[in-house]
């Protein structure tokens, strides 16, 4: 097969693609790559997640970088992917790696790079890695028989940003779902032992994770909701499989979107906290965040999707807060990395400060900054079949969908379609997996349905699809862009 690391990483199917002959492989390219640099002057720390033989995945790693000359480092358990990148930068290594396949089904598994400054490798780093591959047989050694803790690296972190011992002595009631995942009980134990009431569900490590994938969509979290109802809690915190993704419902069980998630804790940072910085979001998501930008008069970035693309800019610019659609989040002060577990703390943080309804908190912020449904459609096919699809839509764009007209066309990383203030809609072949993706944020609900379902019709996937002219619009730079106050 042709290994290629995607949005973040490269993943496949065990025991199909990913096998240990090609971990093997990818081992000795990351090996090449150190080498070419400098001989490294700090073990390579090697994490993995409670996936079907991540461990020993890990360990065959481990041993390629050891017969290689490099030393590793592997920690005694599973561990969440911030972990690893906090114990790179502690140890000043040249680059971690983590056996994960992060939100995707148990079948999955992956090998996710992170760079010396402890975010998402960016890609020119990864297609070095490509470009070494098969060039020299994997050179056989032995993994390290010492296990070490990632945790003493960890917490310093996390404590830089959030407030812990003010979350401690809150008398908040909240449930956390790790999913069965590596967060386990982490987020719990932080902020235990005193007045702060943290139950964890789904804390024991499945390989299966329950039958479902880790990835805290609303259509996995019905335990969660129905137990911070039962529990009167004020808020239930969600982890994906590897914890550097967040979801969260209110006291209510009503699930938040990601992009209430992002848009709360920027106003958080903003003006409880009075931090300042850019607001950088990825091309699928929200509107309300460059609202949030113009409001305070702080600069806003528009990016391609994937985290890699946001911790680069938190390396050249002062950046407040970066996210993507899907729950990746990433704040100052910490590294240039996203990690759930960090930003649930924020969300406690937030509701130590004022009103603890959070669904208060949610139609204060919809009051102030307009209220949006928002909705992703997943649908499987080969990753050249996503591809043709979208290419359909950018050569012949609708001028018009469902009752709304085609204001502009952007296509900085799939086909976006946008409609002013009333929303928009996105179609793009995802960075990690088989799958057509279709994201979509309007003012209601029943506009966001109506609006999948056009595109879908106009993706001729639908065999009835209701066929419709259209006329070309002018496009945008494929380019990253930037925004500033006063555009």
């Amino acid at each position: 097969m042709a290994i290629r690391f995607g949005t973040d990483g490269w993943r496949g199917l065990i025991a199909e693609d990913f096998t240990f002959d090609n971990v093997r492989v990818v081992a000795q390219a990351v090996a090449g790559l150190i080498r070419d640099e400098s001989a490294p002057k700090a073990p390579v720390p090697v994490g993995y997640d409670v996936r079907f033989l991540s461990g020993r995945f890990a360990e065959a790693v481990a041993a390629v970088l050891e017969g290689n000359g490099i030393p590793t480092m592997l920690p005694d358990g599973p561990v969440t992917t911030p972990m690893v990148s906090c114990q790179v930068v502690a140890s000043g290594a040249p680059l971690g790696i983590c056996i994960t396949a992060s939100h995707n089904p148990p079948e999955y598994n992956g090998f996710k790079l992170k760079a010396a400054f402890g975010g998402s490798a960016p890609p020119e780093m990864t297609t070095r890695v490509e470009a070494l591959l098969g060039r020299t047989p994997p050179r056989s050694g032995r993994p390290p028989d010492r296990r070490h803790p990632f945790l003493p690296a960890y917490l310093p972190r996390l404590q830089a940003v959030a407030d812990l011992d003010t979350v401690r002595r809150s008398p908040l009631r909240a449930i956390v779902d790790s999913m069965h995942g590596s967060g386990g009980r982490i987020l719990e134990n932080l902020v235990r032992g005193r007045r702060a009431d943290v139950v964890t569900l789904r804390s024991e490590a499945d390989p299966l994770f329950g039958g479902k994938a880790p990835e805290p969509r609303p259509e996995n979290l019905a335990s969660l909701r129905r137990t911070v109802v039962q529990r009167r809690a004020h808020i239930g915190i969600a982890t994906d499989g590897d914890a550097d993704r967040i979801g969260a419902c209110d006291e209510n069980g009503r699930v938040l979107s990601p992009f209430q998630i992002f848009s709360l804790v920027a106003l958080h940072l903003i003006e409880q906290k009075k931090w300042t910085g850019g607001i950088a979001r990825t091309f699928a998501n929200t509107l309300v965040a460059e609202r949030i930008a113009r409001r305070f008069g702080l600069p806003f970035f528009d990016l391609p999707v994937g985290f890699k693309h946001i911790a680069r800019l938190m390396l050249e610019q002062d950046i407040l807060i970066g996210g993507e659609e899907s729950g990746g989040i990433g704040v100052k002060r910490y590294l240039p990395e996203r990690d759930g577990i960090l930003i649930g703390l924020l969300l406690l943080e937030m509701l130590t400060t004022g009103d603890r309804k959070l669904s208060r908190r949610v139609a204060r912020l919809e009051k102030e900054f307009g209220r949006y449904a928002y909705r992703r459609v997943d649908l499987p096919m080969p990753v050249e079949s996503a591809r043709v699809a979208v290419a359909r839509i950018k050569e012949d764009p609708p001028s018009r969908l469902d009752t709304l007209a085609v204001e502009a066309i952007d296509t900085l990383d799939g086909v976006r379609l946008l409609f002013g203030d009333h929303g928009w809609i996105l179609f793009r072949g995802s960075g990690t997996e088989p799958i057509l993706r279709v994201y979509c944020e309007a003012r209601t609900p029943a506009l966001v349905d109506r609006l999948v379902r056009a595109g879908l019709e106009r993706l001729r996937l639908d065999p009835k699809r209701d066929a419709t002219g259209g006329r070309a619009l002018r496009r945008k730079s494929p380019a990253g862009r930037r925004s500033s106050p006063g555009w």
